[in-house]
């Protein structure tokens, strides 16, 4: 707790979850426009495209045909017209757009949509706190009210655009903004310490591909199904495996969170008795405490049980952190 970069995170941390704090992120922006845009990305993708309205986004996890996740990413419809069909933008989180582009461009054979990278041209920042709608009104940016809801800033919804987006417990928004252009956005702020919004992440127990999962790891295992997985949009890559164990209820480890006195390392077992119960994922420093996620099997589920991480007392906490 000595280390001054430390501390300075804390301290960001500290005002994020009193008022609001800016930060980059995202790992890529590609869009997705033609005729065939909402069709092909309904195929490809866990969540509704079939029927997102313009103007709205939704969250999607990158699945192989065995359901095993590969990276997640957020859809936005940004324009649906008649003949000229529909205009989508990806933002990656995780996963490269050379690994995106690779995955999906091999689909695309007759179906008349491109696929364009444009993460040079534009850049995602993330408002997060129980501040950020009074942030936005003094900036003189648009308020979205309900998750997903995506409002133009200055009147297109292909441009800058705001949309709300729950990266902490409090919730927040995403800007997408263009790269090297002044705009209202500036007053937010400078960009706060990544190491702010990897605790906003742990302590509203959101997963972060890969880092908090192997290329095994099911939807259903990360808790990411609610909010990324549709079960009534039509076939996608990897929905029969999903919906069989929707239906038959096969989960015999999923994440949960862990609260130690140190910080637990990666990686490491998990124990309760002599027996091995899960794996640490990813774990933050708190002020004269620590959080971590874990992947526990069902034996473990119990929020308050006291187990042994690597050698340490943990105790396992239902998510988000209490």
């Amino acid at each position: 707790m000595s280390d001054p970069r430390t501390l300075a995170a804390l301290v960001d941390t500290a005002a994020a979850r009193r008022d609001a704090g800016l930060y980059a992120c995202a790992d890529g922006v590609l869009t997705f426009i033609g005729p065939d845009a909402r069709r092909f990305c309904n195929g490809m993708f866990t969540n509704n495209i079939r029927n997102l309205p313009v103007g709205r986004a939704n969250q999607n996890a990158m699945v192989d045909d065995k359901a095993r996740v590969q990276g997640l990413h957020d859809v936005a419809c940004l324009a649906d017209q008649p003949g000229a069909g529909g205009h989508f933008r990806v933002t990656l989180e995780g996963v490269t757009v050379e690994q995106f582009q690779a995955r999906y461009e091999k689909y695309i054979i007759f179906d008349d949509v491109e696929l364009t990278d444009v993460s040079d041209g534009w850049r995602i920042l993330t408002l997060q706190g129980p501040g950020t709608a009074a942030r936005l009104l003094v900036a003189g940016l648009p308020v979205p009210m309900t998750e997903g809801e995506v409002l133009a800033i200055g009147g297109d919804l292909t441009g800058a655009t705001v949309t709300r987006r729950a990266r902490s417990v409090a919730g927040g928004v995403d800007l997408c903004v263009p790269v090297g252009v002044s705009g209202p956005w500036d007053s937010l702020g400078p960009c706060g310490d990544p190491a702010s919004l990897e605790r906003l992440r742990v302590e509203a127990g959101l997963v972060r591909w890969p880092v908090d999962m192997g290329e095994r790891a099911l939807p259903h295992e990360i808790n990411v199904v609610p909010r990324m997985c549709n079960f009534e949009k039509g076939c996608y890559i990897g929905q029969e495996v999903i919906n069989r164990i929707d239906v038959m209820g096969q989960v015999t480890k999923k994440v949960w969170g862990l609260v130690a006195d140190s910080l637990l390392e990666p990686g490491g077992e998990v124990r309760l008795g002599d027996d091995v119960v899960g794996t640490v994922l990813s774990g933050v420093q708190e002020e004269g405490f620590t959080r971590s996620l874990v992947l526990l099997r069902k034996a473990a589920w119990t929020p308050g049980l006291l187990v042994d991480a690597g050698g340490k007392e943990a105790r396992v906490s239902a998510l988000p952190f209490g």
